[in-house]
């Protein structure tokens, strides 16, 4: 096996939103789409100045360039480019971003890049100002014979574990600063690739979630998850550089689930040198999921001890022993942090089950990567936008390329869902033809497999489509659950009973979705419970499911313009007027809070009594 290290001289360019999580919490789609235009022009600066993106986590962009001058000028560009849009009146969310440029040695792995290099550059982003551009001296020397533009030299400067010598272009001079300067010292390549791991997901996954994870009483859908660092006790000397860069590549492999948070790594640093007792970590900082693990080393040979406590619940959820071939350093991290990743994916997020569910005639074993995959391509779906369907076809197209998968059958029910997908976002024409097809599709996957999810795509996107009455589409969901079905089978028989007038019957169903679902990502499963309940004339059992997550920073506008609705029935118009306020501030919106409800005489009071509440 070639163990050869693949290393290179590189520019990199780091950018990063400030403070992302805040404008989040104000108003989440706006930022969405506010970012989104943001990284539109990043792209275009990035394709006129020939950089290339080689890794995102969040709101952040690291890229590669060809030349120090050309990711300079890109940098001031972008600058110039978002300041424009701020100063736009039709410009909602004025999102402002730091900059980092590093030119050193860094080292390519399947396709990412890491080591000194990377990790420089993100410190220079860290230290750079809003709206302002930090680079090291190596890009300096470069940059000061080609250009016209303004530097101010920041001295040698010390972030975390590096210290570089740091000059700011000045965009503005206002920008103009002085900082306090450290002596100068080399750190070896080891500590500067650990490091730079760490910094990766650190400095852009978790600088966006500060201000949240670290605000007490922060309800949100996606749990906390805190990382500690691995006890090496039990390690010699020389085995120990193993562990310098796992903590930072399970917190890697981690970010990639857009089902959970992570405490940020200055806030898990802070926690483990003031010792905060598991208690504190839940009560006070609203941490639900702590991961620890310790490693033994014998020759060639680890094992690796993992325990994830579910600190609400207080008790081990997960303690699991997996052995692992040292190889080399990099490949050791990965396996490290993807096993982790693994155990979150299969067992706390409960995504095994439906993975087996639906790719049960697999011979070839599930791969985290690929749970993966499975996990992000079913979140995407779940957003219902056009966006989501673009992602979700990508996605698809990445999953067709698994091993053993070759077959046009193997994907058939994500094809399905897929094209309904788009004739209901309008992406692929709803003709006669292509209705005739989904139908044929959704035979098809009968014949090919009698499953809980089969015979509920069937009927839920038969009904859906108008190809189907109630009766037939009842009719599948009774062969659907002849025996017992899982969290989407029954999530559709929620939706069909409910559509068809079976109050009753919808609330069961939804109980039966919602007590399969552990992590109740974006809270899909309790609004669609909470809302069959109160259909149902069981008011009381949905006050009792939602206490507590109303205050939830995420929790839906549609569910709490229902509360508002049901408040003002009841004459608490105080109340009332809380909970609706706090719809409009997570963007409510009178469409959505019609589709949700499925009793008519209900949804149209609703509408009108809120309409005029306003």
């Amino acid at each position: 096996m070639n163990t050869e290290i693949d290393r290179k001289i590189a520019v990199i360019f780091v950018a990063d939103v400030v403070g992302y999580s805040k404008h989040m919490e104000r108003d989440e789609n706006a930022t969405l789409k506010a970012y989104a235009e943001c990284e539109k022009i990043l792209k275009n600066c990035l394709k006129k100045y020939k950089g290339a993106i080689f890794n995102t986590a969040g709101d952040s962009a690291l890229a590669e360039f060809p030349s120090a001058v050309n990711a300079v000028e890109c940098g001031v560009a972008f600058q110039n480019d978002i300041k424009k849009r701020n100063e736009s009146d039709k410009t909602e969310v004025k999102l402002e971003f730091r900059i980092g440029i590093n030119m050193g040695d860094v080292v390519k792995k399947e396709g990412n890049l890491f080591g000194d290099g990377v990790n420089i550059a993100a410190r220079l982003e860290a230290l750079a100002q809003p709206n302002g551009i930090s680079i090291s001296k190596s890009v300096y020397d470069l940059v000061v014979p080609k250009t016209k533009m303004t530097f101010n030299d920041l001295g040698v400067q010390k972030v975390k574990q590096n210290e570089f010598h740091a000059f700011d272009i000045l965009l503005d001079p206002s920008q103009k600063r002085t900082l306090k300067t450290k002596s100068n010292s080399m750190l070896p390549i080891l500590g500067a690739v650990a490091a730079a791991l760490v910094v990766i997901v650190g400095v852009f996954y978790f600088n966006t979630s500060e201000e949240l994870t670290t605000k007490k009483g922060v309800i949100s859908s996606k749990p906390l998850v805190f990382v500690s660092r691995v006890d090496s006790s039990r390690l010699s000397d020389d085995d120990k550089k193993y562990v310098e860069g796992i903590t930072g590549n399970v917190i890697s492999s981690l970010s990639k689930s857009k089902s959970i948070r992570l405490v940020p790594t200055k806030t898990a640093q802070s926690f483990e040198k003031n010792e905060i007792s598991s208690e504190q970590l839940f009560k006070t900082h609203g941490v639900k999921f702590l991961v620890s693990s310790s490693l033994q080393i014998v020759d060639s040979d680890a094992r690796v001890n993992v325990e994830i406590s579910d600190l609400e619940k207080k008790q081990i959820v997960i303690s699991s022993i997996k052995d692992l071939k040292l190889k080399s350093i990099f490949e050791f991290q990965d396996q490290f942090g993807e096993s982790i990743l693994s155990e979150f994916l299969a067992n706390i997020l409960n995504q095994k089950g439906l993975y087996e569910s639906y790719f049960s005639w697999r011979e070839v074993p599930i791969t985290p990567q690929q749970l993966l995959q499975y996990v992000n391509f079913r979140s995407e779906m779940a957003k219902w936008t056009e966006e989501g369907y673009v992602n979700a076809s990508t996605i698809l197209s990445e999953m067709k390329k698994w091993p053993g998968t070759n077959r046009p059958e193997d994907w058939l029910v994500q094809d399905t869902w897929l094209n309904f997908f788009g004739m209901a976002k309008k992406k692929i024409p709803n003709t006669p033809e292509n209705l005739k097809k989904l139908k044929i599709e959704l035979d098809k996957t009968i014949e090919i497999k009698l499953s809980p999810e089969n015979y509920g795509s069937r009927a839920l996107l038969s009904f859906g489509t108008g190809m189907i009455g109630c009766k037939e589409a009842i009719e599948d969901l009774k062969l659907a659950h002849r025996k017992a079905g899982n969290s989407d089978s029954y999530g559709y028989a929620s939706i069909i009973f409910g559509r068809c007038g079976y109050p009753e019957e919808a609330a069961k169903y939804a109980k039966n979705a919602f007590n399969l679902q552990p992590i109740d990502t974006n809270w899909r499963s309790t609004s669609r419970l909470a809302f069959r309940l109160y259909e149902n004339n069981q008011k009381e059992e949905m006050y009792l499911l939602i206490d507590n997550l109303v205050e939830a920073v995420d929790f839906p506008a549609a569910l709490l313009a229902l509360i508002a609705y049901d408040k003002l029935k009841t004459g608490d118009e105080e109340s009332a007027k809380y909970y609706f306020s706090k719809a409009k501030a997570n963007r409510y919106s009178k469409n959505v809070l019609a589709q949700a409800i499925y009793n008519k005489d209900i949804k149209e009071d609703a509408i009108t009594t809120l309409e005029s509440f306003k």
